[in-house]
């Protein structure tokens, strides 16, 4: 079997959990305005504001289940964030709002805070666990290839959240949404999450943790906590402005967008094509992002995206505004091709976080750093683009300047890693930033950095052992051809 087939079989319920977790964040931020209605009484700068507390929790969720990944396994961390994400989601779809009274309304948000909280717990550690367990059991050789699993499923999820709020839209009409219809989206996950939780259960635990835990002596939560913030804080912060992009591109550009779309009286015909338009463009395009990243490496990719961004993002925003009003064809057209091109580049943003942590800290290290930059960035990108679309250019100059800190932030990781201050490696060595034939930024053997290596040991552990899977992975590939 090819590697990343072999990689579906076996994890399949990790990446269909993957789908639930996009599914339901998106699924609040298309239905905002029956939110708005119903829990937050016309006030949209506050909805998004219960959109961003999610994301609050996240780096917490991160953390916590990050730690009980590293001591416990992969396979228990993943088992816990799905029943919550799953709890969190069908829960919401059952809540009273002000239409029962103000007591049921105040109780009903009340409740919605909790289960947005108990969310973003739940899907800081989901997304830690499985980015970490996909990169630990696949191939080195098909390592990015691999892992764009990871965003092709999210974009299911995203483009399923997008169809089912716009089917509802469409069968209920617009009475019947705002006074019950919204639920039937939240209730429906109850299916493909039960299923995801029976799958897990029967996944195998990732070898190279179970060969971690058994060189490690015995270290409890807080000892690993620490290890982490004291010996690898330069990674986190790489991590974390690695996320500016790709975070403020979901859910400030598309996902805000195609909200602002509707208030701005675009139908709904026309932004269910811009949707999924942009989410079917990306997915295609995945395998091909994939392969560029096996030959140049995560941080060229990264590099490349974020630059296009600060140059294009802003007049995109700005055409995408005028078209709708004026041209509702070019918007769709304008919308679909550049958030596709840009949400494609950018999926390579799981493969430079979960590189930048050994095996022995990786699920909390990705926790933290990766729940950080979508916490800052995506969470509230929503709510801020709300808050200066006053102006038709100010919204576009926040998604460039987003694509400028991915870029710097990468760049200067590099130069850091040229001298030794940081390693951003440690599940293959090259390719990571590719350019004319040879490694441009390598790690120098011999350098003492803080949370890296000592003297002499080699810059990436894991780099014979990664030889050695490629050479067997050729070999089996040529015999089968």
């Amino acid at each position: 079997e090819r590697p990343v087939w072999q990689a579906v079989k076996t994890y399949w319920s990790l990446l269909l959990g993957n789908a639930l977790e996009w599914y339901e964040f998106c699924l609040y931020s298309f239905l905002e305005p029956y939110f708005e209605a119903n829990f937050f009484q016309g006030s949209a700068v506050v909805t998004w504001l219960g959109f961003a507390m999610t994301f609050i929790a996240r780096p917490f969720g991160g953390v916590v289940l990050g730690v009980v990944g590293d001591l416990f396994g992969r396979k228990v961390s993943t088992f816990l964030s799905i029943f919550g994400m799953l709890g969190g989601t069908v829960l919401q779809g059952l809540l009273p709002t002000f239409q029962h009274g103000p007591v049921a309304g105040t109780i009903g948000v009340s409740l919605l805070v909790f289960l947005r909280l108990l969310q973003g717990i739940s899907a800081g550690g989901e997304i830690a666990s499985v980015t970490t367990y996909i990169t630990e059991v696949c191939h080195p050789r098909v390592l990015a290839r691999t892992l764009v699993l990871m965003p092709i499923t999210s974009n299911v999820g995203y483009f399923l959240a997008q169809l089912m709020s716009f089917a509802a839209e469409e069968f209920f009409g617009e009475d019947s949404m705002y006074s019950w219809g919204w639920r039937v989206p939240f209730l429906l996950a109850i299916f493909p999450g039960a299923l995801a939780a029976l799958g897990r259960r029967s996944i195998p635990e990732s070898e190279l943790f179970l060969e971690a835990k058994v060189q490690e002596s015995s270290s409890s939560a807080i000892s690993k906590t620490r290890q982490l913030l004291a010996s690898y804080w330069l990674q986190i912060i790489v991590g974390f402005g690695g996320l500016a992009a790709v975070s403020v591109v979901l859910y400030g550009g598309m996902t805000w967008g195609l909200v602002s779309m509707k208030k701005k009286g675009l139908s709904s015909s026309f932004r269910i094509l811009a949707g999924c338009g942009a989410n079917s463009l990306v997915i295609l395009m995945a395998p091909l992002v994939g392969w560029v990243t096996d030959m140049r490496g995560a941080a060229w990719v990264q590099t490349f995206a974020g630059i296009c961004i600060a140059v294009v993002g802003m007049p995109l925003m700005m055409m995408i505004e005028w078209s709708v009003v004026y041209s509702p064809w070019s918007a769709v057209a304008l919308y679909s091709l550049g958030y596709s091109l840009f949400g494609a580049f950018l999926m390579m943003h799981f493969l430079q976080v979960v590189e930048l942590f050994p095996v022995e800290v990786r699920n909390a290290g990705v926790g933290l750093s990766y729940n950080i930059g979508v916490c800052i960035f995506g969470g509230f990108a929503p709510m801020v683009f709300e808050a200066v679309s006053f102006t038709s250019w100010l919204p576009g100059l926040l998604l460039a300047l987003s694509g400028l800190v991915t870029a710097l932030t990468t760049l200067v990781s590099l130069r850091f890693q040229s001298i030794g201050k940081i390693q951003l490696t440690h599940l293959r060595h090259e390719p990571y930033f590719r350019c004319c034939g040879r490694e441009s930024f390598p790690f120098p053997s011999l350098a003492k950095t803080s949370g890296s290596v000592e003297p002499g040991q080699d810059a990436c552990p894991h780099k014979k052992e990664g030889i050695q899977s490629v050479v067997e992975v050729e070999a089996h590939d040529l015999a089968m051809a």
